[in-house]
C-alpha cells in the first residue's frame, strides 16, 4: 500500500488497524494536507445497499464540526477498495491511558465534559456512533479528546474482532458494538437511539474511574448475561477516593433502562459539570486548608512568644516593686529604731538628702 495512490491520497504509512480496517497516513495532493486514511476490510460493504448507507453515513459526519470529534472527509471506492479520509489525529488512545489505572477524579470529569460535548453535537444531527470504547478515542498533546469512527459499527463484520458482535433489527438494519461497552438493548436486537451511546459512555467513565470495565467477564456468554441482568459493582469498591457525586453519574448512565438514564448527551454533560463544581469545590478547599496550616501555625507560635513575653515582663516589674517595697521598709525600720542615725545621716550628707534616696530617710 505504502506509495499507491487512492484518488488523490498517495499512502506515506501505516498507523494501525483493527476490525474497522486499516489505517494509513497519506497526503492530499489537492488540498496539501496530511490526513488519515482508512481503508475497508474486503467485502465491508457487502453491496450497494451498504454502500449507499455507508456513504450518508459519511455525509453526515462530514458535516459534523466539533472540536471532540474526528472530522470526516471524505469517501469514495476505487478499483472495489472503500476508503475513508479523516482528519489525522496525534496523541494517544484512551484505551493506552486507562491501562495504567484509574485516572484522577479531576482528569476523568475534564475528559467526560468533552466526550458528552461531542455527543451532544453528534446526537444534534442525528448520528449515533453505536461502538463508544476508549480504543475509539484519542487524547492528543494538548488534552483534547476526539471521537473516532462514528456510524461504523453498524457495517462491520462481527468475525474481525472477538469482542464485537451483530444482531439485526426488524427493520433489517444491522446493530453492532464492542460488547463490554454495549448497551442491553443492543445485545438483545432491539432499536437503538442516543441513550445507547449514554450507556456505553458510562462504561467508558467507569473504566477511566476504575482502570477496569463495569463488568469484568472473559467470556462473551457470561460477559453478556451480567449486562442484561446484573448490576455493576460500584465504582468506589474500586477506588475509594471516587466521589459519591460522580459515581452517581455513572451508575445512572449505566442503569439497563434507556428510561432511567441520561436521555441525551446534554443532561449528560449537565451532570458532569455539577460534578466538576463540587470536586473544584473540594479542591479547593483542601488547597486553601493546606495553605492556611502553616499560618496558623506560625501565629500560634507568634502569641506564644508575646504571652511568654508579657509574662516576663511582668515578673521583672513584680520583682522591682518588691525590692522598692523591701527597701522602703527597711529604712522605715531604720528611722524609727535609731532617730539618731537619721540625725548622722543628715550631718554626713551635710543636710541635704539626694533624689535617689527613699522618701523615709527625706523625712529626717
Amino acid at each position: 500500500m505504502i506509495g499507491q495512490t487512492f484518488g488523490h491520497y498517495l499512502m506515506l504509512e501505516k498507523i494501525g488497524a483493527g476490525g474497522m480496517g486499516e489505517v494509513y497516513r497519506a497526503h492530499d495532493q489537492h488540498l496539501e494536507r496530511d490526513v488519515a486514511l482508512k481503508i475497508l476490510p474486503a467485502g465491508f460493504l457487502a453491496d450497494e445497499a451498504a454502500r449507499k448507507r455507508f456513504r450518508r453515513e459519511a455525509l453526515a459526519l462530514s458535516k459534523l464540526n466539533h472540536p471532540n470529534i474526528a472530522t470526516v472527509f471524505d469517501f469514495d471506492t476505487q478499483e472495489d477498495v472503500d476508503f475513508l479520509a479523516m482528519e489525522l489525529i496525534h496523541g494517544i488512545p484512551l484505551s493506552d491511558r486507562v491501562k495504567f489505572g484509574p485516572l484522577s477524579e479531576k482528569e476523568i470529569l475534564r475528559l467526560g465534559t468533552q466526550l458528552a460535548e461531542g455527543l451532544a453535537a453528534a446526537h444534534a444531527e442525528g448520528v449515533i456512533h453505536r461502538d463508544l470504547k476508549p480504543v475509539n478515542m484519542m487524547i492528543t498533546p494538548d488534552g483534547r479528546l476526539k471521537i473516532l469512527d462514528f456510524g461504523l459499527a453498524m457495517l462491520v463484520r462481527p468475525e474481525r474482532d472477538p469482542d464485537l458482535t451483530r444482531n439485526t433489527t426488524s427493520d433489517t438494519t444491522p446493530v453492532a458494538g464492542t460488547v463490554p461497552y454495549m448497551s442491553p438493548e443492543q445485545l438483545r436486537g432491539l432499536p437503538t437511539d442516543a441513550r445507547s451511546d449514554i450507556y456505553a459512555a458510562g462504561a467508558v467513565l467507569y473504566e477511566m474511574a476504575t482502570g477496569q470495565r463495569p463488568f469484568p467477564q472473559s467470556q462473551s456468554a457470561e460477559l453478556i448475561g451480567a449486562i442484561l441482568h446484573q448490576p455493576p459493582a460500584a465504582p468506589s469498591t474500586h477506588n475509594r477516593s471516587m466521589t459519591s457525586g460522580l459515581e452517581s453519574v455513572v451508575m445512572k448512565s449505566l442503569d439497563k433502562e434507556p428510561a432511567r438514564r441520561y436521555q441525551s448527551a446534554r443532561e449528560l454533560l449537565v451532570a458532569l459539570e455539577g460534578s466538576d463544581a463540587t470536586v473544584a469545590a473540594v479542591y479547593d478547599r483542601r488547597i486553601v486548608g493546606a495553605r492556611r496550616t502553616p499560618l496558623q501555625l506560625l501565629g500560634a507560635v507568634f502569641l506564644i512568644v508575646l504571652l511568654l513575653a508579657a509574662l516576663v515582663i511582668g515578673l521583672n516589674v513584680g520583682g522591682l516593686r518588691d525590692r522598692v517595697l523591701h527597701r522602703d521598709t527597711a529604712a522605715n525600720a531604720l528611722v524609727h529604731a535609731s532617730p539618731s542615725r537619721c540625725s548622722a545621716s543628715k550631718i554626713f550628707l551635710g543636710g541635704r538628702m539626694r533624689p535617689g534616696f527613699p522618701p523615709l530617710f527625706r523625712k529626717c
